[in-house]
């Protein structure tokens, strides 16, 4: 059975709308558009998506994105993250990862809310509540 993606919306102002997929997409990466107006991970440090891919597709598919602030959501963390850690599209690529820094804080999109802080290692699915 697949991992769930969608945690808790909480009633927040979240919605589900599909996109095509520019390459493959697993369900959890955190995508944005690109000039064609189909959907990709997002692969650019700093980078701000659209929201977290609830369903898996390939390049020319149907991809369902969940976009909203305030919905928690499972999404690819990767690095050492504490909880309530701000997070942004890091140097690994297509994961989320801590906003260290002042001048990264800007640019973060979420929160980490997992139960667990991590160490670094592989990235992995983790809670995050976005906005």
């Amino acid at each position: 059975m697949a991992e769930e993606i969608i945690v808790n919306d909480g009633g927040a102002p979240a919605r589900i709308i599909p996109f095509i997929a520019d390459e493959t997409i697993a369900a959890g990466d955190y995508v944005n558009m690109i000039g064609t107006g189909e959907v990709q991970p997002a692969q650019a440090s700093g980078n701000v998506g659209l929201g977290v891919a609830l369903t898996a597709a390939t390049s020319g598919n149907i991809v369902n994105v969940v976009t909203g602030k305030g919905v928690v959501l499972k999404t690819y963390c990767s690095g050492t993250i504490a909880a309530g850690g701000r997070l942004l599209v890091g140097t690994a690529l297509m994961y989320l990862e801590t906003a260290a820094t002042a001048q990264t804080l800007p640019q973060a999109v979420a929160t980490y809310v997992d139960s667990a802080s991590t160490t670094g290692g592989a990235p992995a699915l983790k809670k995050v509540v976005f906005g």
